[in-house]
Parts: structure tokens; sequence; C-alpha cells
């Protein structure tokens, strides 16, 4: 396996200025920032791994669905999050 090094160092750069910034922000952007981070990684990782491709964007696609409403509806980003789990586990 083989990792675009541009696009690492955009995920480190995320989680890094993410952090610097979650003191400052709702408790509620913390589950929402991590589960972005998430999909960015399982994007690099879908990109390089085609034994795993597929089912990395089936879990991509979960969270694309449902990350939104972390803003409105906390109980439907729950229901998001526990998808996002369980697909992880079919992966891995």
């Amino acid at each position: 396996m083989t990792y675009d090094d541009e696009e690492m160092y955009a995920l480190l750069t995320y989680l890094v200025s993410s952090a610097a910034r979650l003191g400052q922000e709702p408790a509620s952007y913390g589950p929402m920032r991590l589960i972005e981070a998430a999909k960015r990684l399982s994007i690099i990782m879908a990109a390089s791994n085609d034994d795993k491709a597929e089912e990395l964007n089936d879990l991509i696609n979960i969270i694309e669905e449902g990350r939104q409403s972390g803003m409105s509806d906390e109980a439907a980003f729950q229901e998001m999050l526990d998808a996002a789990v369980e697909k992880l586990v079919d992966i891995i």
C-alpha cells in the first residue's frame, strides 16, 4: 500500500487545526470533526487499497449521507455513527 503524501499532509493539517480550535467550539463539533477525519482517511485508503475499496467507499457514503445531521438532529447523527462503526467492523 502506498498513500499520496499530499493527501496525508492534508489530513494531518486538518487534524492538527481541528485540535487547535476544538476548545473554542461547541462540544458537538468534536464528533463531527472526528467523523470527517475518518471519511478523509477512508478516501485515502480506498484509493490505495483495491481489496477494500468498495467497502471503504460504502463507509464513506454512510458518513457523507449522515454527517450534516450533526448540527440539527443528534439522534440521526448518532445513528450514522453507529452505522459507520458497524461498517468498519465488517471491513476489519
